[in-house]
Order: structure tokens, then C-alpha cells, then sequence
């Protein structure tokens, strides 16, 4: 018995060896979604996943005439590409999402969850409008179209990658962001109770925390009802923030594009439940 089992050990190193790097974040053949895909973090993602080879569909709740800069970037590699302009948050939706997916693309393999709201509120100032609109997208949206596309997986017969993008925040709060930090909260559990039922079916699922994360979002929240001197405060305190982050920068959507990249190739084909933090050291301030 235990020849059999050295034999079968030696088998599997000999055949991990000969799996290329190329071959590990090769994904044509593979379709995915991602949601929240028009730009900022959801487009760097989707770029990456495409320049590996997959057919992505987008999905935001944009006009396509909005987002036709993704769409001709995605265009320039080999997969296809197609758009959907879907609100999320309402859960009615999500069914046509998975469907018109394997209908123009033929199957699905990887889902990103990344579609989200973040706005700054204080808890004195909280409305319940604003909490049920944040946990709606953030958290409800992810677990139900997740739960779609697992059963999608499952009767296709193959395996799959769900990867949910949550944030810091829902590893440690920075403030005036209670409503924001319980999705993301809820989200980071999600991750791990999704990994643990459906990895018996090839699945797994995991979950990128970004830090600071340069986006159009962000640049238009600084933007937005502020004064110019507000909003040169608002400057001066981002960049206070900056310095003291270990790698002295703010994140790229390019650099959460990378790490979802990771987590739907090959070569991350034995994790699961597990949250990849992108954030520059920030949890370590």
C-alpha cells in the first residue's frame, strides 16, 4: 500500500512539473462575468481575464453607449466579449444574467462579483434607503447570482472559480462607513460558506480585499458637493493617507485586475475561502 501511494505521489509531482506558467493563466475556453465591469476596478479585471484568453461578459448598470471604451479594449483580444446593462440590486435580474451568458457565450466558468456602492455616511445620518441600497448590491446581489451560476457549474459538469471583490473595510472599519462595512462584512463570510459547500464540485471561491484603490468612482466622490477648499483638504489628507502606506502609493485597478487573474487560473486551483488582500500595507498603518 504504501509503494502504491509513493508511486501516485511521484506521478502527481512529475505532472505538476510539466504544467507550464503559461499553461497556469492560460483561460481561453473559458467564459466570465463580471459585474460592475464598466470601468474602474471591474474593467481592470476584466481586461486582465480577457488578455488571458477568457469570453467576458460585462454587466453594469450603465448605458452601453457608456461603456464603449471597455468594450473596444476587451475587443483587442481573442475572446469574445459582450455587454448587458442590468441593475443588480434587483434580484428579479439575475437569472437573465447567467442565461443570456451560456445563450451568447456558450457556458459560464468564472463569475466576479465586483458591481457595489460606497458612499460616506456617518451612522447619526444613516437612512434606511441608503443601508438596504448597500447591502441590496453588495451583498444580496453576490450571494444570489453566485448561487445561479454555482447551479450553472454544477449542470454543465464542470468546475468553476467565484471570486467576490469586498474590501479592507470589511476586515477593519475606517469610519462613517457602517452600512458599506456590514456588506462588505457579510460578503467576507459569504466567501467562506459558499467555499466550504461547493468545493465537492470543483468550485472554489474566494475573495479580493482592495485598499485604496485608484478609481473614476473615487475621483468623482472627491469631486462631488465639496468646495474648493474642501476638496483641497480633501487632497492634502490623500495625500497624509499615501505617505504613510508601506508602498507609498495608491492601488490600480491593473493591480486587483492581477490578483483576480490569480484567483480564476490554474494556479490557484487548490485555494479556496480565502481572502486576497490588496492594499498596500494598509492594514498594517
Amino acid at each position: 500500500m504504501y509503494y502504491f501511494y509513493k508511486i501516485k505521489y511521484l506521478d502527481l509531482i512529475n505532472s505538476k512539473m510539466t504544467t507550464t506558467i503559461k499553461s497556469l493563466f492560460n483561460l481561453q475556453g473559458k467564459v466570465a462575468i463580471v459585474t460592475g465591469g464598466a470601468m474602474g476596478i471591474g474593467k481592470g479585471i476584466a481586461l486582465r481575464l480577457s488578455e488571458a484568453g477568457a469570453s467576458v461578459l460585462v454587466v453594469d448598470i450603465v448605458p452601453k453607449t457608456e461603456a464603449q471604451e471597455i468594450i473596444s479594449e476587451l475587443k483587442t483580444f481573442q475572446g469574445k466579449v459582450e455587454y448587458l446593462q442590468v441593475d443588480l440590486s434587483e434580484c428579479s435580474n439575475l437569472e437573465f444574467v447567467v442565461e443570456e451568458t451560456c445563450r451568447l457565450l456558450g457556458d459560464l466558468h468564472i463569475l466576479v462579483n465586483n458591481a457595489g456602492i460606497f458612499r460616506y455616511k456617518p451612522v447619526t445620518d444613516l437612512t434606511e434607503e441608503l443601508w438596504d441600497h448597500t447591502v441590496d448590491l453588495n451583498l444580496k446581489a453576490p450571494a444570489f447570482l453566485s448561487r445561479l451560476a454555482v447551479n450553472k457549474m454544477i449542470a454543465n459538469n464542470h468546475g468553476g472559480r467565484i471570486i467576490n471583490i469586498s474590501s479592507v473595510d470589511g476586515l477593519k472599519p475606517t469610519g462613517n462607513l457602517a452600512h458599506y462595512d456590514a456588506s462588505k462584512g457579510g460578503l467576507h463570510m459569504l466567501t467562506k460558506s459558499f467555499a466550504k459547500e461547493v468545493g465537492v464540485y470543483g468550485i472554489t471561491v474566494n475573495e479580493i480585499a482592495p485598499g485604496g484603490i485608484n478609481t473614476p468612482g473615487v475621483q468623482k466622490l472627491a469631486g462631488e458637493n465639496h468646495t474648493p477648499e474642501e476638496q483641497q483638504a480633501m487632497i492634502e489628507q490623500m495625500t497624509q493617507f499615501v505617505k504613510r502606506l508601506p508602498l507609498q502609493r495608491m492601488g490600480e485597478p491593473e493591480d486587483i485586475g492581477n490578483a483576480a487573474l490569480f484567483l480564476a487560473s490554474d494556479a490557484s486551483s487548490y485555494i479556496t475561502g480565502s481572502t486576497l488582500v490588496v492594499d498596500g500595507g494598509l492594514l498594517l498603518m
